[in-house]
C-alpha cells in the first residue's frame, strides 16, 4: 500500500499559524489548518506592534502595502509616572528606522488577520477549518493523525502546534513518542510557564486629548500602562505585577475587571492626568483581563511528528512587542528547514524530521530566550519593580544617548534575522544597516 501523500497539519489560525500557512504555501507543500474558533478574522484581544523583522518576512508575502494602510508607524513612547509627570520619551524605534529603513507598526489582531486571509489563494483558504477543537493526536506509521471533537479526522505527515499558550498540540506530544524511545519528560507540558504580571486591556473611543499615532506609557509601583492610538479608537495595555508568580492559569470574569479599573482606575494616560484609565472604561468597546505567562519550554518538538512555534513553545510579557514576531521568525526558520525536507515531493522520514526540528530549535532557543528576558525586563522597569528598576527607568534609560547606544549595540544581530530562503521579492526595509540574509529576488535566480 502506497504511503499517504505529504501533508502538514496546522493546528491554530492566529498570526503565527497563517504565517505558516502562507510559507507553505508558497513552497507548494500541502496542509490543512485547524482552527478551535469560529473564525479566524475576529476581534479579540489587544492591539499588535509588527517590528521590522516581523514586517520584513510578512513583505515576502506582497502584503506590506495592505499593512501599511490599516496600521500606524511607532516612531517613539512618551511617558509619564503615576502622577502624570513627563519623564522622557524613549525613541528606539526612530534608531531603528535610521537602521533598518521603517519603523515598527501598530495594528489591530484583526486588520491583522484579515489581511493574511484575504492575501491567501482562494484553494488555500479552502484548507482553512474554523470550529475545529483538537481533542486527540496520535502517531502511525506514517505520520499524525489530529481527532476533533465533533468527530472529523485529519492525517498528515507531521502536525506544527501555533495554538499558543495552553497548547492542545504541546499536551498531547508525550503520547507520540514510540513506546522504545520513551524517555523521562523534562518540564511540565500541562502549565511549562510562570506568570509574574497580569494585563488589562481596554479598546476604547478616542478621547479629547488623544490623537491617532499617538503613543504612550505610564510607569510607575506596581503597574505599568502602555496606549496606542488609532483613528478612531485606542487600545489601553495595563500591567499589574501579582502578589507571588504563579503557574496556574486564571480565568477571569467582568466583575474582575470592574475591580481592576476601581483599584488602578486613577493612573493617568498623559501627561498632566486629564485622562485616566476611568475615563477610558467609560468609553469601553471591548476588554478582557488576562495572566502574562512567561518562560521557554524545554522540548520544541517530538520525534519527528510535532513540532511547536510562537506561544506554545515560548511566552513573553507584551512590553517589547516581541511575541508575535518572534513567532513569526519562527515560521521562517521551520518552513526553511521543512522546504528542503519535502521538495522531493515524498514525505521525509521520521529521523529526518527529527533532525529538522532539533536544527530549528537549535537555531532560535537561545534567541527567544533573551528575547524573553528582555522583555520581562523592559515590563519590571516600567512598573518599578524594585529600587534599582525605578534608577534604570528613571535616569538611565530616560537618556537618549543610551537608548541608541542599546540599538546599535543589538543591530548586528537584528541585521542577522533570517527570511524565507524560497521566497522571492523585493527588499522594501532599506537603512544605514544592511541586512545579512537578503530576500532571494527573481533575477538572483534567473543568474
Amino acid at each position: 500500500m502506497a504511503a499517504p501523500a505529504p501533508k502538514i497539519i496546522v493546528v491554530g489560525g492566529g498570526p503565527v499559524g497563517m504565517t505558516a500557512v502562507h510559507a507553505l504555501t508558497r513552497a507548494g507543500i500541502d496542509f490543512v489548518l485547524l482552527e478551535s474558533r469560529p473564525t479566524v478574522v475576529m476581534d479579540a484581544g489587544s492591539n499588535l506592534v509588527l517590528s521590522l523583522t516581523g514586517l520584513r518576512a510578512l513583505s515576502q508575502f506582497g502584503i506590506l502595502p495592505a499593512l501599511e494602510k490599516c496600521s500606524s508607524p511607532l516612531a517613539k513612547f512618551s511617558r509619564i509616572d503615576h502622577s502624570a509627570r513627563d519623564i522622557g520619551d524613549t525613541m528606539f524605534f526612530t534608531y531603528f528606522q535610521q537602521n533598518f529603513g521603517g519603523y515598527p507598526r501598530v495594528i489591530s489582531r484583526h486588520d491583522l488577520m484579515k489581511t493574511l486571509w484575504e492575501a491567501l489563494p482562494a484553494d488555500a483558504q479552502a484548507k482553512v477549518h474554523a470550529n475545529k477543537k483538537v481533542s486527540a493526536i496520535r502517531s502511525t506509521d506514517d505520520g499524525v493523525v489530529v481527532e476533533c471533537a465533533d468527530g472529523t479526522s485529519y492525517e498528515g505527515s507531521v502536525v506544527i502546534g501555533a495554538d499558543g499558550t495552553y497548547s492542545t498540540v504541546r499536551k498531547h506530544m508525550s503520547a507520540l513518542v514510540p513506546k522504545e524511545a520513551e524517555q523521562p519528560q523534562t518540564g511540565s507540558t500541562e502549565a511549562p510557564f510562570l506568570t509574574s504580571y497580569r494585563c488589562f486591556w481596554l479598546r476604547f473611543s478616542v478621547l479629547p486629548g488623544i490623537s491617532p499615532g499617538d503613543a504612550s506609557e505610564t510607569h510607575g509601583p506596581e503597574a505599568t500602562i502602555q496606549v496606542f492610538a488609532g483613528d478612531d479608537s485606542a487600545v489601553a495595555g495595563v500591567y499589574e505585577k501579582l502578589p507571588e508568580p504563579t503557574n496556574k492559569p486564571q480565568r477571569y470574569k467582568p466583575e474582575d475587571e470592574d475591580a481592576f479599573v476601581e483599584k488602578w482606575g486613577h493612573l493617568p494616560l498623559v501627561e498632566g492626568g486629564s485622562i485616566t484609565l476611568a475615563d477610558a472604561y467609560k468609553a469601553k468597546q471591548q476588554s478582557g483581563l488576562v495572566n502574562l505567562e512567561e518562560g521557554v519550554i524545554e522540548n520544541w518538538s517530538c520525534a519527528g511528528r510535532a513540532v511547536l512555534v510562537g506561544d506554545a513553545a515560548h511566552k513573553f510579557t507584551p512590553s517589547t512587542g516581541a511575541g508575535c514576531n518572534n513567532g513569526i521568525i519562527d515560521v521562517v526558520v521551520l518552513t526553511n528547514n521543512l522546504n528542503k525536507l519535502f521538495s522531493g515531493g515524498a514525505a521525509p522520514s521520521r529521523d529526518a524530521l527529527d533532525a529538522a526540528f532539533a536544527e530549528y530549535q537549535a537555531a532560535r532557543k537561545e534567541v527567544v530566550t533573551s528575547a524573553c528576558k528582555m522583555s520581562g525586563g523592559a515590563t519590571s522597569m516600567a512598573a518599578w519593580s524594585s529600587g534599582f528598576m525605578k534608577f534604570l527607568n528613571l535616569y538611565v534609560f530616560s537618556s537618549q544617548m543610551v537608548q541608541k547606544l542599546f540599538v546599535n549595540m543589538n543591530k548586528s544581530a537584528v541585521a542577522k534575522t533570517p527570511i524565507f530562503d524560497f521566497v522571492e521579492g523585493e527588499e522594501k526595509l532599506v537603512g544605514a544597516v544592511p541586512w545579512v540574509n537578503a530576500i532571494p529576488s527573481a533575477k538572483a535566480q534567473a543568474v
